[in-house]
């Protein structure tokens, strides 16, 4: 295992895309000038600058978005060289401390209006309704926005449905992948209408909730995978932060191991590019948990300039994910609940 921790490592997200940072409409505005600067703050805190086309909220533009450790600031209407000069200042200091002027350019993170419906079933309802779901074919993810698994049911799903307590342990297995469900009376299900007139289902449980690593850490064997012969092979969480799932890899390779347990401790923005290319090069089993259960993956993992696979398969794209977002856009958790899977029917495209 690896000693001492690290201090939290900052980053810096640009919005570049359709209003934030372009001349079509804000023409007055350095938009290289900006970006260089912050660029340099960021460098100088041990950290990096990425840009990204749209984070969402356009009328504040320009936004950017500091990522000090797992804690996100966003800062908008940020159009002026004194502005960004001061937010230089403030990032390269490490992105702690006081505001001062730049405290009304700080808003909360955006959370989108959602037409979502709560569905009446529960318990053995609902376990009945997600078996049909899973034989009918379409794919389920879990995850957050920029780490998530994707389980396709492919032709030939073996499912297994176990009774649990008051509720019930669903289980499903794929030439590609694999997912545990946890269905009982403290999980709903909501239904979200998309632009195509198609629903999606959000699953979500009240009361329940997941112990988050800010960097990577060690979590020791695996004593219930969803594949046998995988049993006590070690996982890694990569440590999303404060983030409503886990990302993580299990491997019986003695070699990646090593190289993860050397960076154990690490937040996820500043693991190395070779630590990727070893967890590439061994593909090992991706792990996806969250409230409800988990998402295994075993399909090789792509090269960077690769494609996903057909099948089940996983994401892991950093820009996305330092926006800090649980679930895309047009989604929201309800307050005192817990994410869960979300099921795309086969008829409508699964979210990357």
């Amino acid at each position: 295992m690896a000693g001492s921790i690290p201090a939290p490592s900052v980053s810096v997200l640009v919005c570049h895309g359709c209003c934030c940072g372009t001349e079509r409409k804000h023409p007055d505005v350095d938009h290289d000038g900006h970006r260089a600067h912050l660029a340099e703050a960021a460098e100088r805190a041990g950290g990096r600058l990425r840009t990204v086309d749209c984070v969402g909220p356009c009328e504040r533009s320009n936004v950017v978005i500091v990522r000090r450790g797992s804690e996100r600031h966003w800062f908008g209407e940020l159009r002026h060289d004194d502005e960004i000069e001061r937010l230089g200042e403030w990032i390269a200091a490490g992105a702690d401390g006081p505001l001062g002027g730049l405290a009304r350019h700080r808003f909360p993170k955006p959370v989108p209006p959602a037409e979502r419906r709560m569905l009446p079933e529960w318990g053995p309802e609902l376990a009945e309704r997600c078996i049909e779901r899973i034989a009918a074919g379409g794919a389920w993810t879990m995850g957050v926005h920029g780490a998530l698994a994707e389980f396709h049911t492919e032709a030939g799903v073996e499912i297994v449905d176990t009774p649990a307590g008051d509720g019930h342990l669903i289980e499903a297995r794929s030439a590609s992948g694999a997912m545990r469900l946890t269905i009982d009376a403290s999980t709903r299900a909501f239904a979200f209408e998309r632009d195509d007139q198609s629903e999606v289902e959000l699953l979500v449980r009240r009361g329940t909730s997941l112990v988050t690593n800010t960097g990577l850490a060690e979590l020791g064997p695996d004593r219930s995978p969803l594949f046998d012969e995988e049993a006590g092979q070690t996982i890694f969480d990569l440590g999303l932060g404060d983030m409503a799932a886990q990302f993580g890899i299990r491997t019986g390779d003695r070699d990646l191991v090593a190289v993860l347990r050397r960076q154990v401790g690490t937040p996820l923005v500043d693991i190395g590019t070779d630590v990727f290319a070893a967890i590439v090069a061994a593909s090992p089993t991706r792990v996806v948990t969250t409230a409800l259960g988990r998402i295994e993956v075993t399909a090789p993992i792509p090269p960077p300039d690769g494609e996903s696979p057909h099948g089940s398969h996983t994401h892991l794209r950093p820009d996305d994910l330092a926006l800090g977002l649980d679930l895309p856009h047009e989604m929201e958790v309800p307050s005192g609940w817990h994410l869960g899977p979300i099921h795309y029917p086969a008829t409508v495209g699964t979210a990357a």
